[in-house]
């Protein structure tokens, strides 16, 4: 389904029944990305799943734009579909939409969860995006692989799981074209100067973040740093785990969802999970 904003078609995906939980992507997500977890969050939720501007099926922008466009368009789309409040699950790029959401207008978010997020942009991560925006820049599906997808995994689930990631290399080769590589480009381009650490006190909702002890992209103090500036936030750490946690432990991840929703918390005494960082 699509809606418009400001003349530009957004795509969305509505599966299961009761209340509203909507997922907003990582940058180089699309609604695709959830086909496996999907099955399990729909039968106690309404699921929402949108493809932000440059992602996915949504329109593709022709110049450079500021993420906060994005937020926009998540407020336009709970209006379109009657929502006066919801819960919020945004993972990396998307967690810091829901994060310019939940502050901006804290009457629409019931409960969020963050996950594998970081407020602002650090001298690392904005050497990161420039290292990934000029192997894009390249137009090189392997180039482009080798450069990002590394450091999005931990080391023991990339080892684990070469040859999988090799089918993958090999697919951004036959799929990618030069429309992709824009739009990847513009939405890095988005987070440009980020800040969002003086906003986070603003937020009122119960949140949750979800971090990982292997995660390079947004490092654990980071994430440390929204955990202790959300005033009703707690944290939660996956062991063993890099910066795609929905990816490497998939079956953690939806029990941490769940169960946060219901307001039920069995983390603390689980032995796959951790507090404290070990990497």
């Amino acid at each position: 389904m699509h809606f418009d904003f400001a003349g530009k078609q957004v795509y969305f995906e509505l599966h299961g029944q009761g209340e509203p939980l909507l997922v907003l992507n990582g940058i180089f997500m699309n609604c695709a990305s959830w086909a496996s977890l999907a099955p399990s969050l729909s039968p106690s939720h309404r699921l929402i799943l949108v493809d932000l501007l440059d992602q996915g099926y949504s329109a593709r922008m022709t110049g450079d734009y500021g993420q906060a466009l994005q937020a926009e368009i998540v407020s336009a789309l709970l209006k379109h579909l009657s929502i006066e409040s919801c819960n919020i699950l945004g993972i990396s790029y998307g967690g810091q939409v829901a994060i310019r959401v939940a502050a901006a207008h804290p009457q629409l978010v019931k409960r969020l969860i963050l996950a594998n997020t970081t407020a602002y942009v650090s001298p690392w991560l904005e050497d990161l995006g420039r290292g990934w925006a000029y192997a894009l820049s390249s137009y090189d599906a392997r180039q482009f692989f080798k450069t990002c997808m590394p450091l999005i995994y931990s080391p023991g689930f990339y080892s684990a799981n070469i040859v999988w990631l090799h089918a993958r290399e090999q697919a951004f080769q036959e799929r990618f074209t030069k429309d992709v590589y824009d739009a990847f480009l513009r939405l890095l381009r988005s987070t440009e100067g980020l800040d969002l650490r003086a906003h986070l006190p603003e937020i009122a909702a119960p949140t949750l973040v979800i971090s990982s002890d292997c995660d390079y992209i947004t490092p654990l103090a980071d994430q440390k740093l929204i955990v202790q500036s959300i005033p009703h936030a707690q944290q939660v750490v996956l062991k063993d785990c890099g910066h795609a946690s929905m990816y490497e432990k998939p079956v953690e991840f939806v029990s941490l969802v769940l169960s946060f929703l219901a307001d039920f918390t069995p983390w603390q005494d689980c032995s796959i999970m951790t507090m404290a960082a070990k990497c």
